[in-house]
């Protein structure tokens, strides 16, 4: 109902007599944008939640942990290097997607390497992750160096997170992920419960702890990379949506998985509306809007954890 063009409850009555420019307003901008600020913030809110839990980690995130950029990486790999645009032999979203994919498991596989073998602490792991996330984009950058303009113009494209840019059946496989994601998490909480007090205290209640954070991380990137091909990096929401949850319901992931899905969704759906309407009629992208608030947010909560 919000937008340049105002609706209101009257106008439902145009649902009925499938009033043509009504119909396009709803169906072509209104309603895919609104499903996809639904989904998408859900996809980071879930993964947000599942990458604290594993790592123990309250300031793990994709976005902080570099998973958004490596998938943005191989999105532009896919775009530059590949030509995924103009592949006759395989679609280009699906193999943009596989690229930020893989991309996305480099990135994870990295910081479970140096989480395990190096013992590195919960904090440090932060760092690195921010490390990596600049690596990819030092990676993203030198593609688009020796590009060309409409390869160029394509990637940046995929950088600026904008819901627009998707359409409904985008969507559709984002919530063939999501939905089964959130009920085989919300099914095994007790282990992320039993996380928190130790890795000792999980393997005593039968926890293989190593195959958890890799099941976990795997799912959490491939979450990840779906929202960063389809839509670009939105940043923050991941971060954010689980701590506004626990500040509200406690620590138990019983309630914190499936609520920092709908917290996720609903930060994402209201920084979306502004950033339609604070400019009216320019559109700023969501990504932008969620960096410049969600970095003074990640700086309170370090300043936090620091007292």
């Amino acid at each position: 109902m919000i937008g340049s063009n105002g609706i209101d409850f009257n106008d439902i009555s145009k649902l009925v007599s499938f009033d043509e420019r009504f119909m396009i307003i709803l169906e072509e901008i209104r309603l895919p944008r609104s499903l996809a600020a639904c989904l998408v913030g859900g996809a980071l809110g879930l993964s947000g939640v599942i990458m604290q839990g594993v790592l123990k980690n309250p300031l793990a995130s994709p976005f902080t942990l570099g998973v958004s950029q490596a998938g943005a990486f191989g999105a532009s790999f896919a775009i530059i290097v590949l030509q995924s645009y103009n592949s006759a032999f395989i679609n280009s979203t699906f193999l943009t997607t596989i690229c930020a994919f893989v991309a996305s498991l480099i990135c994870v596989g990295i910081i479970l390497y140096f989480g395990k073998f190096t013992a590195m602490r919960a904090e440090s792991l932060i760092l690195a992750g921010v490390a990596i996330g600049a690596t990819f984009g030092a990676g993203t950058m030198f593609l688009q160096y020796f590009a060309d303009e409409v390869d160029v113009s394509a990637t940046i494209f995929w950088t600026f997170g904008d819901l627009a840019k998707g359409d409904i059946s985008h969507s559709l496989i984002l919530a063939v992920v999501l939905f089964p994601s959130v009920w085989f998490f919300y099914r095994i909480f007790w282990k992320f419960d039993a996380l928190m007090l130790g890795n000792e205290s999980a393997v005593n209640l039968g926890i293989s702890v190593v195959r958890l954070r890799i099941v976990a991380m795997v799912v959490s990137s491939l979450l990840s990379a779906l929202a960063v091909a389809f839509f670009g990096i939105i940043g923050f929401i991941g971060l954010i949506a689980p701590h506004i949850v626990r500040l509200l319901v406690g620590h138990s992931h019983k309630y914190v998985i499936p609520l920092s899905v709908i917290s996720g969704a609903i930060l994402l759906l209201g920084a979306d509306i502004v950033a339609r309407t604070i400019l009216s009629p320019l559109v700023v992208p969501v990504g932008i809007f969620t960096s410049f608030i969600g970095a003074p947010l990640f700086l309170y909560l370090l300043s936090r954890r620091a007292k």
